[in-house]
């Protein structure tokens, strides 16, 4: 398979673009004088490009043929052959393929790979384990990695093939390591599922029956600057802040800050809720009248979704690909729908930027992305408190523990001072930066990582928020720019849905138990077992989903038992 050489789309050689003297690549590196052509030596053919050769002009093949023989490949590896050129190596690469890894050549210069492509045997072309890619994007190459049917990956094996991996070294140590971060981040969500993707599901369906009483967010309607209190350690720093400017804030809280504000004496406007598990519901302990607003996520624990009695408004994140969910998504039921983004600090980011109006600022404390010396939360928040309701004399509080388990690592944090993060955390703070590096965001948490957002001091911070509500107040229109219309849930609309995924589920279960025959029960089964996904994606193989291994259908038998369970619980 050959894909672009000019916009990384499927292309063919002929149309590509000269490579003129002094033009720029994608990657900003310059084009040889001239373009490629083939020099013929007394071992075969070599390549001139420029002015230096791609290949050896004694033995052009030599280096190429023993970089693929030398090379181990494992099961399940994503191999990336760049530069292949005249394609010397890669028919003994594919030979030493495991069925269960591919192979991606990978060219960046719209020269080489117009010239390469006719070079290569079409069979190795026509392999069904290798794809042949040109781009100067390294997010072109993830989004070819996902599309793959191969995966998922455990490895990433780089291997240079000719000397044209040396025109673009910066674009192909980058891409390397990009690929690596997603092939981990693959197996990090994957293990998140492992422990909470029964939950997800669980609560999906347990929170439907809630829907038609839920009320739509409040797009474009906040007309004051918006507060985000997170639970990490800076939170304490800040909380002086904002008992002084309470009615100038919309005080938005994470779930597990709302104890922290609480014995401050300061009631926030609303609180953002993504936790699935029990122990959620210990931070709306004292807060079941409180009338609080809950911005919550479907996958949300129910019980701590109407914990405060106010109002609720849902949204959905689109927390993994799965057949079920693109069900849901299209059955008209889902509210406002949000990327995957793990943190209820980022979702409470994200859904500031929807309720605010435009060009309103938003300020947060508390999220850290790590800890310190001292606790891992603010004061007041709930593993802060159960920290120092659990320590004796022998167990004093503190956070040692926490600093030294498996993955934490120490960095350098704000104003030069020492911090303790992990992948997870500190991953947040990337994709804090990737996802949010362009909105007007001002972090006054004086600890933590820092996320490159505008640091702001009390002083500058009251001043500012002066300066907007008085530009507000003098305005008599404000449009709202990104108001969304939600067209109303009714109650027999959950009452449909909830009654195919039971259909589904009872003629699954009858299936597999003989109750029922059907002359394609195998094709029926595999059908069943695809659409109702959320039995399995929590199992350590459920990504393979092999409806051929009698063991893994026990296990979703299993599984059909419990989900019915649920689902006719809410049913009634």
């Amino acid at each position: 398979m050959i894909d672009g050489v000019n916009s990384d789309e499927v292309g063919a050689p002929g149309k590509t673009e000269p490579c003129r003297a002094g033009r720029l690549n994608e990657d900003r590196t310059r084009c040889p004088a001239e373009r490629p052509v083939l020099y013929d030596t007394e071992r075969g053919l070599s390549v001139k490009y420029g002015n230096r050769f791609l290949y050896s002009r004694i033995d052009p093949a030599k280096n190429a043929i023993l970089a693929a023989q030398r090379t181990t490949i494992l099961p399940e590896t994503l191999v990336i052959a760049i530069s292949p050129l005249l394609g010397y190596g890669l028919d003994i690469l594919l030979e030493k393929l495991p069925s269960n890894s591919f192979l991606l050549a990978l060219e960046q210069d719209e020269n080489l790979m117009a010239f390469s492509v006719p070079h290569i045997s079409q069979s190795i072309l026509a392999h069904p384990n290798i794809k042949y890619i040109r781009t100067a994007s390294s997010v072109r190459v993830l989004e070819t990695i996902h599309g793959l049917n191969n995966g998922p990956f455990r490895r990433c094996l780089r291997i240079d093939l000719s000397g044209g991996s040396s025109l673009g070294e910066s674009f192909y140590a980058e891409t390397i390591a990009s690929v690596e971060q997603y092939i981990s981040r693959w197996w990090r969500n994957h293990l998140t599922l492992m422990k909470l993707g029964r939950n997800y599901a669980r609560n999906l369906f347990r929170n439907c029956r809630s829907l038609p009483r839920s009320k739509p967010l409040p797009y474009n309607s906040v007309r004051k600057p918006v507060f985000i209190a997170g639970a990490g350690p800076s939170l304490d720093a800040a909380l002086a802040f904002i008992r002084d400017n309470r009615d100038a804030l919309f005080l938005l809280a994470v779930d597990t800050a709302l104890p922290a504000l609480r014995d401050a004496g300061i009631t926030p406007d609303a609180a953002v809720l993504v936790e699935s598990q029990f122990w959620v519901e210990r931070a709306f302990t004292g807060f079941s009248h409180s009338r609080i607003p809950v911005y919550a996520d479907l996958t949300a624990r129910p019980n701590a979704v109407t914990a405060t009695g106010g109002d609720v408004h849902f949204f959905f994140s689109e927390y993994t690909g799965a057949v079920f969910i693109d069900r849901f998504l299209a059955s008209g039921l889902p509210p406002h729908v949000i990327p995957p983004l793990g943190s209820v600090g980022l979702v409470a980011l994200h859904l500031a930027r929807e309720i605010v109006l435009p060009g309103m600022p938003v300020l947060f404390a508390g999220l850290d992305f790590s800890y310190g010396k001292g606790f891992t939360h603010s004061r007041g928040a709930t593993s802060a408190r159960e920290t120092l309701n659990n320590s004796t004399r022998f167990t004093p509080p503190g956070n040692a523990v926490a600093s030294a388990a498996a993955g934490v690592f120490s960095t350098t944090g704000k104003g030069n001072k020492t911090v303790y993060t992990d992948p997870s955390l500190s991953g947040y703070a990337e994709l804090y930066r990737t996802y949010f590096g362009k909105d007007a965001f001002f972090d006054m948490g004086e600890t933590g990582l820092p996320t490159g957002c505008l640091p702001l001091s009390s002083n500058s911070a009251q001043q500012l928020c002066a300066e907007v509500l008085l530009e507000v107040a003098g305005q008599t229109e404000l449009l709202c720019t990104n108001a969304q219309a939600q067209i109303p849930v009714t109650g027999a609309a959950v009452h449909d849905y909830l009654d195919t995924e039971i259909k589904m589920l009872d003629e699954l279960r009858g299936i597999l138990t003989g109750e029922i025959t059907e002359k394609n029960a195998e094709e029926r089964v595999a059908y069943l077992v695809k659409q109702l996904d959320y039995l399995y994606i929590h199992f350590p193989d459920g990504y393979k989903a092999d409806v051929r291994d009698t063991g893994f259908l026990k296990r979703v038998r299993i599984e059909i038992d419990y989900f019915l369970k649920t689902l006719k619980a809410q049913g009634r």
